[in-house]
């Protein structure tokens, strides 16, 4: 307690009353662990503590499960030679908690001084006991890690991969990647507030740079605990403990039994063939009657005294951690074997790893396993031999899905040729029971890769029949297979041919059908009918939970909303079946082992079929630490109606983004047949982006005026206009004057003159001025005057009407037409507007920011108005 008050953990509460209805007190208690090397006394509080029928845990949002499957987590740790693991030091205790929220984690303590009352305290961060708290310390840890995804991209991937809640366990494949991966987690949790504590590895020079006090201390002890299985880092070996106070010669009830086989802690299954033992005397009580606390029959009893006897045998098993014993770049081939048996007892399957380096070596290790007793009700040995069959299925499809590695080949094997019958038949009409299995295993692998081999081969025997101990640590063909997986063989044990009509008859399904309606034969779910792919999905996936439904009893159908493995197996439906439609001579080709031919357009593709029966790309990407889905992403054909649907999809979650955004999304799980092209015919026709990105109308322009175009002598036809003011010298005085600029609508020639102010006489003066040199126009236009309005004070005096009609007088006088161009319409006078921009950035040009007196400007605007009109028309 003292140590969570000076790391500020907790705070001492001094006002009691606190937020009304958000109060609660947490009993708590010691846990104290001699087997732990750090923290060996932890207080644990009671979330689940009742109070008047109510529990805290009750009124939490546990949130969903983030942390990594713990059988996943273990197979990567043992692909590569280096094993690591380190632990987040109080993980719990460095996230936060929200002032209003602290209430509710209140407790009492009292020091040791029993006189004292007790104090109340309450936490300040998370603590262990709250059923949320799992949750958000790893929503806290993911959060965190996804900042730093471009800046230490290995290190992300390993705490998002294999973090099992504080712990984290990873191999490596070179010191050299194994040190750089260390001090980016290092760095990366630092930055969060996090410490990694409790390294250890089997090569410690990859953490030489890890402080003394952050390395595990191996020298007393080298049996490390790795997410409850023990490993010596020393000899990078796996072992197991056994649960403490088991009496052998004790007499048990069937609850003790239970109970001392359900703490028989082996996640992998490489202790199946030893714990099915136990599985089956539960069963046989079960069948006998036996109640809870009664003692066991004698039969039992002395089979159960074995079993327990043989217990003290488990710690001398040790079983090498790593698969791949060379380095990643030395392989040359990796592959997967499945073995499945029954029998009238149990039925189980094992997977071994084949791993093959460029000399030819060859290495197999047993990587999972899963044995179950037979059920209750009476089942004919070949449909226990298909349930073997479909947990052998289900176990090589999660060793390929979550190993990390490029896998080149998969085997299963199975010793019942009926079974085999059934899987690699698909013509016969078969039973619901074997249909649903025989459907599951064709969907998580190919029927080609199933074989036939001799039972004395089959591992998996040891599953459905059971072993001892020490039967089972001396059996090389349980941890390494059979003899011939070490060979450089290809061992095929096919039996002949044999008609399956008559392999078991009885398990075919006789069919009745009585026709009520008609059915019309060519009517499809098409994927053009619905304008969301999403809801395409669903359709399917609802109409799939239906026809499950209508084989079960209403007690165990499925309701409430759709799974995301229902909409997984929707959407992969939907994908297989434009793939068969549009790929068959292909997928019939990599079905049958062979290459596909060189007309083929997906020949450059080096496709492949995966564990779901899609067609998915090659690539060269293999050794990369992308998602596989990105890897070897699926195969869509050209114009296809549900790729339509998935471009359109896809666009709409980029928010209508453009082609190269949405082809960019679309790669990371699919490659489309002219890609490029489909998407952007797909966004050509978005409603939306035709409406937003439409272009305005293009109007149509009128003619010139006549007085612009038609041949005159220059300036006949003269625009007019002001500009200014200019400040100009006069001795000390500052002063303003204008530009009266005259433009030829014809040749584009400018005059220019200096006015000293706007009144009538000086604009008649500079008018008389231009005449005098230029010529008498025909016609003289300017603008109303409106435009002058964001000129300064004394220009808006030329709006007066007053002025322009003296003007106008004046002009009349000398038969010069005025002409005023329309209101609200100034690019009726462009063609002087234009003009005094090319002489305003003379003039800034020319003069800066000097004051020069007004015979100066007259003449810098001479030299100007040459320039200008001597310009390239």
């Amino acid at each position: 307690m003292r140590e969570y008050l000076e790391e500020d953990f907790v705070e001492e509460v001094t006002d009691r009353t606190g937020y009304p209805g958000r109060i609660w007190y947490l009993p708590h208690h010691a846990v104290i662990r001699e087997d732990k090397t750090t923290t060996k006394c932890r207080i644990v509080f009671d979330g689940s503590a009742q109070y008047g029928g109510v529990t805290l845990n009750q009124h939490l949002d546990v949130g969903p499960a983030l942390q990594n499957d713990l059988v996943k987590v273990l197979l990567r740790f043992r692909r590569f030679r280096i094993g690591l693991q380190a632990d987040i030091s109080k993980m719990f205790l460095q996230i936060g908690l929200n002032e209003q929220d602290r209430d509710v984690c209140r407790f009492l303590w009292r020091s040791r001084d029993v006189q004292e009352a007790p104090r109340i305290y309450r936490f300040k961060r998370l603590c262990f006991g709250l059923s949320c708290s799992p949750f958000l310390a790893m929503c806290v840890i993911r959060h965190h890690v996804k900042k730093y995804q471009h800046q230490f991209p290995e290190a992300v991937n390993e705490v998002l991969e294999n973090m099992y809640v504080d712990d984290l366990l990873f191999s490596a494949d070179e010191e050299e990647s194994a040190s750089e991966k260390v001090a980016q987690l290092r760095k990366m949790m630092k930055l969060g507030g996090f410490l990694l504590t409790k390294w250890a590895s089997n090569h410690n020079e990859v953490l030489a740079d890890v402080p003394f006090e952050g390395v595990t201390d191996e020298s007393s002890n080298p049996m490390l605990k790795a997410l409850g299985i023990t490993w010596n880092a020393e000899t990078d070996e796996l072992s197991y403990t056994i649960p403490s106070n088991v009496d052998p010669n004790t007499l048990d009830t069937k609850r003790q039994l239970i109970s001392t086989t359900s703490k028989m802690y082996d996640p992998l299954g490489y202790l199946s063939p030893y714990i099915i033992r136990a599985k089956i005397l539960f069963q046989r009580l079960w069948q006998q009657g036996v109640d809870w606390d009664e003692k066991l029959p004698d039969n039992v009893h002395q089979e159960w005294k074995k079993w327990k006897l043989e217990l003290m045998d488990i710690p001398e098993i040790r079983i090498r951690r790593c698969l791949i014993p060379f380095m990643r770049k030395e392989i040359r081939r990796l592959e997967l074997h499945a073995f499945g048996d029954a029998s009238k007892l149990a039925y189980g399957a094992a997977v071994y790893l084949v791993a093959i380096d460029k000399d030819g070596k060859r290495t197999v290790n047993l990587v999972l396993a899963k044995a179950k007793v037979a059920p209750l009700k009476q089942v004919t040995l070949p449909r226990l031999e298909l349930m073997a069959a479909f947990t052998a299925a289900k176990l090589i499809a999660f060793a390929k899905n979550n190993i990390g590695i490029r896998v080149d080949e998969l085997n299963c094997w199975s010793d019942s040729e009926i079974t085999l019958c059934w899987i690699k038949n698909s013509t016969q009409k078969l039973k619901p029971f074997i249909q649903n299995r025989v459907e599951v295993i064709r969907q998580l692998t190919s029927p080609v890769l199933w074989r036939h081999c001799p039972t004395k081969n089959n591992p998996a025997d040891l599953l459905s029949r059971g072993s001892t101990v020490k039967q089972m640590a001396s059996q090389p063909l349980w941890w390494h297979g059979p003899p011939w997986l070490m060979e450089n063989k290809d061992c095929n044990f096919e039996s002949k041919d044999y008609p399956s009509i008559n392999l078991e008859i009885d398990e075919y399904h006789p069919s009745s059908v009585t026709v009520l309606v008609n059915v019309e034969e060519d009517i499809k779910l098409n994927p053009e009918r619905f304008d969301d792919f999403e809801k395409l999905i669903r359709v399917i996936a609802y109409c799939r939970r239906f026809l499950a439904n209508c084989r079960h009893p209403e007690s165990n159908r499925r309701l409430g909303p759709l799974t995301l493995v229902e909409l997984q197996i929707a959407e992969n439906y939907w994908i297989r079946k434009a793939q068969r439609e549009c790929f068959a001579n292909e997928i019939q080709q990599l079905l049958n082992g062979k290459r596909i031919t060189s007309d083929s357009q997906l020949i450059h593709l080096d496709p492949f079929l995966d564990e779901n029966g899609l067609v998915r790309i090659n690539g060269r990407l293999q050794n990369s630490t992308l998602p596989e889905m990105t890897k070897h992403p699926l195969i869509l054909p050209d114009k296809h109606p549900l790729t339509r649907a998935i471009i359109r999809r896809c666009h709409l979650r980029q928010l209508h983004s453009g082609i190269e955004t949405t082809l960019t999304m679309l790669r990371q799980r699919f490659w489309i047949l002219r890609g490029r092209r489909n998407v952007k015919g797909i966004i050509k026709k978005c409603p939306c982006c035709r409406r937003v990105g439409s272009k305005p109308f293009v109007l149509k322009m009128a003619p010139l005026p006549a007085d612009r175009i038609q041949p005159t002598r220059p300036f006949e036809n003269t625009g007019l206009d002001l500009a200014g003011p200019l400040l100009t010298r006069n001795g000390k005085t500052v002063k303003k004057s204008y530009i009266l600029i005259f433009t030829c609508m014809t040749t584009r020639a400018v005059h220019l003159e200096v006015v000293s102010d706007m009144t009538v006489v000086r604009v008649m003066e500079a008018i008389r001025r231009f005449i005098a040199r230029r010529g008498k126009p025909r016609i003289l236009q300017s603008d109303n005057f409106r435009s002058f309005k964001q000129l300064d004070q004394e220009l808006q005096l030329l709006s007066n009407k007053k002025m322009a009609d003296c003007l106008e007088k004046e002009l009349s006088a000398h038969r010069i037409q005025w002409k005023f161009i329309t209101e609200r319409a100034p690019w009726m006078g462009g063609y002087w507007e234009r003009l005094i921009r090319s002489i305003k950035n003379s003039l800034h040009k020319v003069l800066q920011r000097a004051l020069v007196d007004e015979e100066g400007l007259s003449t810098i605007l001479c030299d100007i108005e040459a320039r200008i009109n001597a310009r390239p028309l």
